[in-house]
């Protein structure tokens, strides 16, 4: 199996539009025969200050904001960002990315310590071993493929939320296909 570990999972423009992945972009972050994980990008849910004042962390007054990052765990707090910065508890992805997750990377964070990039997280996205692999296939029980693969870019993986997020992985997606044939 190739490792899928830091590149764009990105929602078919076919996906059901009643699916609650529809039009998503996801970072994956993490593939092993046990599953795949990963974490959604374009969907801010609240700032990351508003997640801070509950936790009684005093977070500088600029407004970045919280994404939902999947339905699994949504208690977990999970930070993608540049791999020039650590915590405690971070862990190398692939093209000079980095996932942190634990107490203490907002208090450091909270004092100007902080990565050149980052977007915050709740919750992450998780695939059985095997599952993925028979979305991205169209496999039985999926009918067609649900799935685009892209290698991903800082700018779409930082600069964009929402559907803009979605347009723009869409169109790196094809670029890329295009440029495998030329």
């Amino acid at each position: 199996m190739t490792s899928r570990v830091g590149k764009l999972l990105i929602a078919n423009p076919n996906f059901p539009e009643d699916s609650p992945f529809h039009k998503n972009v996801i970072y994956l972050h993490d593939d092993q025969p046990g599953g795949t994980f990963g974490v959604r990008l374009n969907q801010p849910f609240g700032t990351v200050s508003r997640f801070c004042d509950h936790s009684g962390i005093m977070f500088p007054d600029m407004n970045p904001m919280m994404h939902a990052g999947g339905p699994v765990n949504p208690s977990a707090v999970i930070i993608l960002h540049t791999n020039e910065w650590q915590s405690s508890n971070t862990t190398q992805t692939n093209r000079g990315l980095a996932i942190s997750s634990d107490a203490h990377m907002f208090h450091k964070m909270s004092t100007g310590n902080e990565p050149v990039y980052w977007r915050a997280f709740q919750g992450m996205c998780a695939w059985r071993p095997g599952q993925l692999d028979k979305e991205l296939n169209g496999d039985h029980p999926f009918n067609k493929s649900m799935w685009l693969l892209a290698e991903p870019n800082d700018d779409v993986i930082f600069n964009y939320d929402n559907t803009d997020q979605w347009v723009m992985a869409v169109d790196l997606c094809s670029q890329q296909t295009i440029a495998n044939f030329f």
